[in-house]
């Protein structure tokens, strides 16, 4: 019974407006290697800042001045703007999912909205 509305919401979600301008745009910035490239970097460089957060560790500002200047670097390509934007649009709805199913179960997560509803 709860796989089965796990599955539901998760054709829910394959479904969404969300998923296909991601997966749209995601096909658009794949076209191109170098955007592959420029992206894969983008992402390894914001895992490896969210680790150190995460850890509690400091981040050197020369790191952090990489990841802004990769992300003003991406905002001046439209396929790369527009994959990220869809991409951090998936992304808040599956948080807020997740953040709802952690409310719902009383559990604390990091950071937790207490607004969702």
């Amino acid at each position: 019974m709860i796989y089965d509305k796990a599955h539901e919401l998760a054709k829910a979600l394959k479904f969404s407006p969300e998923y296909r301008q991601f997966k749209e745009a995601k096909e658009r910035a794949g076209r191109n290697p170098d955007s592959e490239k420029i992206l894969h970097d983008f992402h390894l460089k914001q895992l490896e800042i969210q680790t150190m957060q995460m850890m509690g560790q400091e981040i050197p500002q020369e790191k952090m001045r990489e990841y802004e200047k990769m992300g003003e670097l991406l905002s001046m390509h439209p396929s790369l703007r527009d994959y990220l934007q869809a991409e951090f649009r998936l992304m808040q709805i599956m948080t807020d999912i997740q953040k709802i199913l952690a409310q719902a179960l009383d559990l604390e997560l990091p950071q937790s909205d207490k607004r969702i509803n």
